[in-house]
């Protein structure tokens, strides 16, 4: 008979490196707070598990980077280490660098209801994504440890004093004044103690996931209408068709829950697109067995996709499925709880706060947790809102930062910020205010906020008008 636990034997365990600052999670928040953290004179290590770095837009292969806009004062909303990363991917050739330029450059009146969605879109190759984090990773300094996961947090009582990792090299431990959790599911923080929720109200259920991936001659122009810079499919136009083949179980998916959206991977392979069709409900991505029959869902939904386009879509016929990507995508799973939960109520109500390190614009983006047929909700805003310093500090945990769609927000919020380019924005805030701390020898929590502004506003960021 199995028991239900195990002891573990004490062992030594060997300290691979001491640092000022560890990230953990080398997506676009981790890889914005490492380079941040880096430049302002921290010995910085990156921990990721892939081997690459870039999250969601490399291991999942999102590729419509969302959220660029401009602030009331017609500066970019999201600039600072954001938009440095897409120049250089830009300059690699996996961006489109005119459009990359346009929304570098202020403007005179902004428009907060463009596409529909209230923001613009930049386009990324997921390779060149790839190269270009590792070229500004390693040319800032930042020491970059890839296929290396952080298990646990070193504790000091309730402080974090480091991380455990488990690599081929074995378990280890890094040592470091201030950790940054940019892991997206916030595993560091809640294993420090830091409380969290996951996912609505009442069941706790988390929005879909979804498995992106590149098909090939699916030369589908026509389908697509642009919307400053991010082409999306006329869903309505194959509603008929898609009942159809759901009638003749060609496909397990209702009409409405169909999330259809495709880009070019560049300008040179038009007919090469990478599609977001599927949806994977009522599955946790914080549950190996759930996470791992996502992934396998995920796969199926790919297969039904590739037939469906085949069959039902124009310039179709001969569409063949290239790739998909290492990791489904995820949207949601823990929300550590910080000093501030940025709710719905204030993004919607452009609420401004004294310690605003960032500022978001894209639409609330809700998509359906586990109704079959109901659409997602999307609700564009009027203005741009603060993303206060605050909620990247947990609650009960010391020298301890979050950023990513980890931080402390409500549902609604969170359907907002969880865009990357937010994402970035949260990173270099805290990367940013990991070093200040440790210069000025203060746990993250008793960080001077306006200090923190005035730092990020000299080295390019946007914390809201002056």
């Amino acid at each position: 008979m199995t028991e239900a636990n195990v002891t573990e034997p004490t062992r030594a365990i060997p300290v691979r490196d001491d640092a000022d600052v560890v990230v953990c999670g080398g997506g676009p928040a981790g890889c914005a707070a490492a380079i941040a953290s880096a430049r302002m004179g921290m010995k910085t290590v990156l921990l990721e598990s892939h081997g690459f770095a870039g999250g969601a837009a490399t291991a999942a292969a999102v590729n419509g980077i969302g959220g660029w806009q401009y602030d009331l004062d017609g500066r970019p909303l999201v600039s600072g280490i954001p938009l440095e990363i897409m120049r250089e991917i830009a300059l690699l050739g996996g961006a489109d660098g005119t459009y990359v330029k346009k929304l570098s450059t202020p403007v005179a009146k902004p428009d907060y209801h463009p596409g529909g969605l209230g923001c613009f879109w930049i386009q990324t190759h997921p390779e060149y994504f790839k190269a270009a984090l590792d070229e500004l990773l390693l040319r800032t300094g930042v020491r970059v440890l890839f296929h290396v996961n952080a298990v646990m947090p070193l504790m000091d009582g309730t402080s974090v004093c480091g991380v455990f990792i488990e690599s081929k090299s074995g378990r280890e431990c890094i040592r470091a004044r201030i950790v940054i959790d940019c892991t997206g599911d916030g595993d560091i923080a809640a294993r420090a103690g830091a409380p969290f929720d996951i996912g609505r109200p009442g069941d706790g259920a988390c929005q879909p996931m979804s498995m992106i991936y590149a098909a090939g001659n699916a030369e589908i122009n026509d389908l697509f209408s642009p919307e400053d810079g991010k082409p999306a499919l006329e869903k309505a136009r194959y509603l008929g068709a898609i009942a159809r083949a759901r009638e003749r179980g060609e496909i397990t998916l209702n009409p409405n829950d169909i999330f259809c959206a495709a880009t070019p991977i560049d300008d040179a392979h038009a007919g090469t697109r990478l599609v977001n069709y599927t949806r994977v409900q009522r599955k946790s991505a914080i549950d190996a067995d759930e996470l791992t029959s996502a992934e396998i869902i995920g796969r199926r939904q790919v297969l039904e996709a590739i037939r469906f386009m085949r069959n039902y879509m124009r310039g179709c016929g001969d569409a063949y499925l290239i790739t998909t990507p290492p990791s489904i995508g995820i949207r949601e799973s823990r929300r550590i709880r910080g000093d501030y939960t940025l709710t719905g109520d204030d993004i919607q109500h452009a609420r401004r706060f004294p310690d605003a390190i960032a500022r978001g614009i894209y639409c609330i983006d809700t998509h359906n947790p586990t109704e079959i047929g109901k659409p997602s909700r999307i609700t564009v805003l009027d203005a741009p809102y603060d993303i206060p310093y605050r909620s990247l500090v947990p609650q009960q945990v010391e020298n301890l930062l979050v950023a990513g769609r980890c931080i402390s927000g409500d549902v609604t919020a969170l359907s907002s910020y969880r865009i990357m380019s937010h994402c970035m924005a949260m990173g270099e805030a805290a990367g940013t205010a990991a070093g200040l701390a440790v210069k000025k020898s203060v746990m993250p929590r008793n960080l001077d906020a306006d200090a923190l502004r005035l730092e990020l506003r000299r080295n390019g960021a946007n914390v809201g008008p002056e």
